[in-house]
């Protein structure tokens, strides 16, 4: 709803839908919401977890199902069905003259039963007749991409009639679905203005609140909309029916002349004419010239929203809210008082609306239905996925906490669904980049991404240079109360396998050696990336040329299987005959010695680094990493030197995705930028990002910039993208989340609290997000900040 344009340009196009279906002249409109089977969904998502974290996994899912289920009583999300009355032709120019007479009688038999109120079998061959005009019908919904329903879908969405607000299973209810139990309820009419229904399993209210007034002008009414802001579920419906234009045109002409008189009666009498009556007169004459175009139609239409409540109480409570709330957006609504049973048949699916009771009915051209927004939700995330927080409808909030409770959209993440073909999806990417400003909440939900993810038959690794993570994880392990109360938990935090990379352990000296872990060609683009961060060759062809010599040799040592390592290309350069060589080569020993390098260069007597854990944890000691704003010609030897161990990181990284096709594996990279911030450590970074397309990796880039995401040729390297909201790259966000770059855009972001994110999913959509994490004992795992005593005293004095 923030980009505008796209908003009017989906009610153009949804004109025109509604311009397609004025032949086809009866229309219902249906937004309900639907169960989220929230267990069903977790119970396959249990397909994808680990063997051996099955039982910590089904009790986390277990658990957010109680919690949500807890707080939101049913969760739902709202579904949009569309019905159109079909039509067949009673003569076709191209059938032979037998069939256009048996067509002829049918129709005439089929008007003779009704009209006497009888009833008939009807058979198969009936439903022939109207595959064509369904095949027709299929076409244009699917400009709108509306899709068909099954028939199973199609008997439930007609017994969700009579299950309104009651328990219910959808999945049992489709699966015994017959049209013989569609209306098994008994409906008891008889308390004003709610209708009590009972099934065989449970008991409930619903009341029909009428739609009555609309502002004179329905630009941005957006009805379907604005009903699912409110804090519970209801129902909108909306039967339509499009008028002849003779009928229109002799009802405007008789209205403009009703209103003539009655202007000219004011005159006459001394009065100036009442400004309804010119507003009325204005309006008359506009819709006047409207209707004389082929495609415009007026359409007559009834609507209500549908409440429902376990106690009578409650469901009042829930009516007059609705006509509370809509009236902030200028829309009157009504609780009818005796017209409840009335109202409950007349939207079944099927019935056609009955224009000649004029009570609460609405005309208005297509540009009208148009504006309700049908078919517009807040959606973002995956259908089937871990809970990582909630969908944030609104502008302004107190705080993340009442923005957490303001909502009942649940967001869903799973990271293995973009390179799956999954029907919408836009993108084939698994990659995700969550970006943001420090202390916003990007590295609190990427360490909250990892937990789950450690629990999927996954072999995952997370590179941590600030060594954060480690810290947090043993404070929660030897914390005495959550070992007694979570020990599934704990158990699966001891499965984390921390590997320290210190270049002071000689143990780690080659650890990260291009030489020893990587393939020739791969190995020598790498030595080159590493030695280049310390060493200018630019200018020294000779050097640089005897640099390239050396590589080669201690290449094809390696081949012949000597022990040798990029340490080794060092000593031939110090061993070569001319000076200008030899001094190059003395230096690049200096620099090595002693320092952070030692881990990616040393002679090949060490191992390289080995991931046979499934989940892993990479810290390096005493990494000096420089500041995001820094240039490159500001850092220092030591951030030079920690800036080549990233890169030959990020080179691991790769390796890692792509060693088995068949191995479903996931990156995290924290402080990402700092591999992005030279030529060649962009280089690494876009070879990180290309093994996701054909192997089963997802890489999350964890980076304070969103630049890294929007250079144009490589903007589609990520399916889903997190951005916390950085200050001095607001339009730079917008553009890459896919939202206009206007300035109520910039300001909904820096109005945005810690831990508040966009999201833009698989499907190209993007909403905004507040991370959630449900569960107590991981709070200790995901913080980035220990808070002082002073910081809890602030909060006290509220």
């Amino acid at each position: 709803m923030q980009n505008k344009k796209v908003v009017e340009s989906y009610k153009r196009n949804w004109v025109s839908f509604f311009q397609e279906l004025t032949d086809y002249k009866d229309i219902h409109l249906m937004m309900y919401p639907q169960e989220y089977r929230l267990a069903e969904r977790f119970e396959d998502l249990g397909n994808d977890v680990a063997m051996d974290s099955k039982q910590v996994s089904d009790y986390y899912l277990d658990e957010t199902v109680r919690i949500l289920e807890g707080r939101l009583g049913k969760v739902t999300k709202n579904d949009f069905v569309l019905g159109v009355k079909l039509k067949t032709e009673s003569v076709k120019v191209d059938a032979d003259l037998k069939e256009n007479i048996l067509s002829m009688f049918s129709t005439a038999t089929d008007t003779i039963i009704n009209l006497l109120g009888w009833e008939q079998d009807v058979s198969t061959s009936f439903f022939k007749q109207y595959e064509e005009a369904e095949d027709s019908i299929a076409s244009i919904v699917s400009s709108v991409n509306g899709v068909r329903l099954m028939e199973d879908e199609l008997i439930y969405i007609n017994r969700y009639n009579f299950l309104r607000g009651l328990e219910h299973q959808v999945g049992e209810e489709i699966e015994n679905s017959s049209v013989d139990s569609i209306t098994n309820t008994l409906i008891d009419p008889t308390l004003p203005s709610v209708l009590k229904i009972n099934s065989d399993q449970d008991e409930g209210y619903i009341s029909f609140v009428v739609v009555d007034e609309f502002p004179n002008n329905m630009a941005e009414s957006e009805l379907f909309y604005e009903a699912q802001s409110l804090p519970f579920p209801v129902e909108v419906e909306m039967k339509v029916q499009a008028e002849n234009k003779s009928k229109t045109k002799m009802d405007l002409n008789l209205k403009h002349q009703q209103l003539k008189e009655s202007s000219n009666e004011q005159h006459k009498v001394g009065d100036r004419a009442d400004s309804s009556v010119s507003a009325s007169q204005y309006m008359i004459r506009h819709l006047q010239d409207d209707i004389k175009k082929d495609d415009v139609n007026m359409m007559n239409w009834l609507s209500v929203i549908i409440v429902n409540g376990k106690s009578k109480k409650e469901c009042m409570y829930r009516a007059k809210l609705v006509t509370r709330h809509m009236k902030q957006i200028g829309v009157t609504c009504r609780i009818p008082l005796a017209d409840q049973l009335q109202l409950f048949y007349k939207f079944l699916p099927g019935e056609k609306l009955d224009v000649t009771n004029r009570n609460w009915l609405q005309k208005t051209t297509q540009d009208g239905l148009a504006e309700g927004l049908f078919g517009v939700n807040a959606d973002v995330g995956s259908r089937v996925g871990f809970f990582i927080g909630w969908i944030d409808r609104f502008n302004k909030h107190q705080d993340l906490e009442s923005a957490i409770a303001s909502s009942r959209y649940p967001v869903l993440f799973h990271p293995f669904l973009a390179n799956q073909q999954v029907r919408g999806s836009k993108t084939r990417s698994p990659h995700v980049l969550i970006s943001g400003d420090t202390g916003n909440g990007k590295s609190y939900l990427a360490k909250l991404l990892f937990i789950y993810i450690s629990m999927l038959n996954v072999k995952c690794l997370y590179i941590d240079p600030k060594k954060e993570l480690r810290k947090w994880v043993e404070k929660v392990m030897n914390d005495r109360i959550i070992n007694r109360d979570y020990p599934l938990y704990i158990e699966h935090l001891k499965k984390f396998h921390f590997i320290t990379l210190d270049a002071e352990d000689k143990n780690n000296w080659g650890a990260l050696d291009p030489i020893v872990f990587l393939p020739p060609m791969q190995a020598k683009e790498m030595v080159q990336v590493v030695f280049s961060q310390v060493y200018d060759f630019r200018g020294k062809d000779d050097i640089h040329t005897a640099f390239l010599r050396a590589v080669t040799t201690v290449l094809e040592q390696r081949e012949k299987g000597q022990q040798v390592g990029s340490m080794n290309i060092i000593e031939i350069l110090q061993d070569h005959e001319e000076s200008s060589v030899k001094k190059a080569g003395d230096f690049l020993y200096e620099v090595v010695s002693d320092s952070i390098l030692k881990l990616c260069v040393h002679d090949g007597s060490q191992k390289s680094l080995s991931l046979d854990e499934r989940i892993s944890i990479i810290e390096i000691e005493n990494l000096d990493l420089p500041e995001v704003k820094d240039s490159i010609e500001s850092y220092t030897n030591s951030q030079l030197k920690s800036s080549a161990v990233m890169f030959a990181l990020g080179k691991f990284c790769e390796l890692f995705g792509s060693l088995d096709k068949t191995e479903r594996t996931a990156e995290f990279l924290d402080e990402a930028w700092v591999i992005t911030s030279s030529q060649q450590g962009r280089k690494v970074e876009k070879q990180m990002r290309r093994v996701g397309r054909s192997y089963n990796n997802a890489l999350f880039f964890i980076s304070q910039s969103t630049k890294d995401a929007i250079r144009e040729e490589e903007s589609g390297n990520f399916g889903v993208a997190f951005a916390f909201d950085e200050p001095t790259e607001r339009k730079d966000v917008l553009k890459w989340m896919n939202l206009e770059p206007s300035q109520e855009n910039e300001e909904m972001l820096e109005g945005m609290f810690q831990g508040q994110c966009l999201m833009k999913d698989y499907y190209g959509r993007t909403s905004k997000i507040s991370i959630d994490c449900l569960f107590d004992e991981w709070y200790g795992a995901l913080e980035t900040i220990e808070r002082s005593n002073v910081a809890y005293a602030e909060e006290k004095y509220l």
